[in-house]
């Protein structure tokens, strides 16, 4: 019997609110063809081929809505529905077994700043920030003065 299907699927963050997802499968499976099926694509075979790798691996890049999480399946050989054991997550589905889960919601959050970097705003403030120290200090300045007299 061939090993079930190691994987691994790579998220990241694209333009207006997509997110671009790799999906793997190692070449251990020993399969000759493989096929991400999932609910982004209605689960068709056609949709979903995975290219073979210079490993002997298959891997395809998706682009889907960030903000959700999908269902999904390995369709391996046109045969042999195989779950990705690193997945997100496991939902039961209706034919007595589970779909792998790919959790998309993460990404559709607002990106913090880079640590370091500053936005425009952040600059202006940080540009007018000394003369507005100097302004107030000066009032202070002359009450020192007076009170000294």
């Amino acid at each position: 019997m061939l090993g079930r299907a190691e994987a691994e699927v790579i998220k990241s963050r694209a333009a207006k609110g997509k997110a671009k997802v790799t999906f793997t499968v190692d070449p251990g499976v020993g399969a000759q063809a493989a096929a991400v099926c999932g609910e982004w694509n209605g689960w068709s075979a056609d949709a979903g081929v995975m290219q073979r790798d210079a490993g002997g691996g298959f891997s395809v890049t998706v682009g889907l809505d960030a903000g959700r999480a999908y269902r999904f399946r390995y369709l391996l050989d046109g045969q042999r529905w195989d779950n990705d054991w690193a997945a997100d997550a496991y939902v039961r589905n209706e034919f007595g077994g589970e779909d792998s889960v790919v959790d998309l919601t993460a990404l559709a959050e607002a990106v913090p700043p880079a640590a370091g970097k500053t936005t425009p705003a952040k600059k202006e403030a940080v540009r007018k920030a000394p003369a507005q120290a100097a302004r107030k200090a000066a009032p202070a300045a002359k009450r020192a003065g007076k009170t000294a007299k």
